[in-house]
């Protein structure tokens, strides 16, 4: 089997970066063809068909976006690389307001037919414009713009015959996606703020 890890890279306002991937599988596949059609899919994320209903654009700050995205090829015996392309991007947000703090952001949920917990997965997206928060809770109308834009870049790579899946390390193997969910509260990615340098108030007692 062709296996393939699927990686985006990112930039946020605060200068931090962030990370997200997924893993397909293609037997016929190769690491040029992985790249081009995660290239095309993760386009379709970010911009969609009909926006604002099935991209992720508008909700994420100007100032942040996705700088490159890059397939990996591999070894169906080891697990290990085999080969990796990389393609530059310039997917850019459109929310004008401030953004919510690097750390904080929205995670798509994995699901195959599998019922445990090895028939889960999950990627997390890049952080989005505080307009997208009320309550502390995502918007309905985020809510939903994130789950079809996820249901669609899934389809564009199972379209071009990778079939996106949860990878099994122990096994290798995947087992593949049949459905996303998107829920309204945002999580905390700890790693996505470890280059920012703040800085300290203090005062004597």
């Amino acid at each position: 089997m062709g296996f393939y890890r699927l990686l985006a890279r990112g930039h946020t306002e605060q200068g931090e970066t962030f990370n997200f991937s997924l893993h397909v599988q293609n037997p016929a596949g190769t690491v040029a063809g992985a790249a081009a059609a995660w290239h095309t899919a993760l386009g379709l994320l970010w911009n969609g068909v009909a926006p604002p209903a099935d991209s992720i654009k508008q909700l994420v700050p100007t100032a942040c976006g996705v700088d490159a995205s890059l397939a990996t090829e591999l070894d169906p015996l080891t697990g290990k690389n085999l080969g990796q392309l990389q393609n530059v991007e310039a997917l850019v947000g459109t929310e004008p307001g401030d953004p919510l703090p690097p750390q904080n952001s929205v995670c798509v949920s994995l699901r195959t037919a599998q019922a445990n917990r090895h028939g889960r997965g999950r990627f997390y997206l890049p952080p989005f414009g505080e307009a997208q928060v009320t309550g502390g809770l995502l918007i309905g109308a985020a809510q939903g713009q994130v789950a079809v834009a996820s249901q669609k870049m899934i389809q564009s790579l199972n379209g071009a015959g990778y079939q996106v899946g949860i990878w099994h390390k122990q096994t290798l193997t995947i087992t593949p996606v049949v459905s996303v969910d998107v829920s309204n509260v945002v999580k905390t990615q700890r790693r996505r703020y470890n280059k920012i340098l703040g800085t300290r108030s203090s005062q004597s007692v």
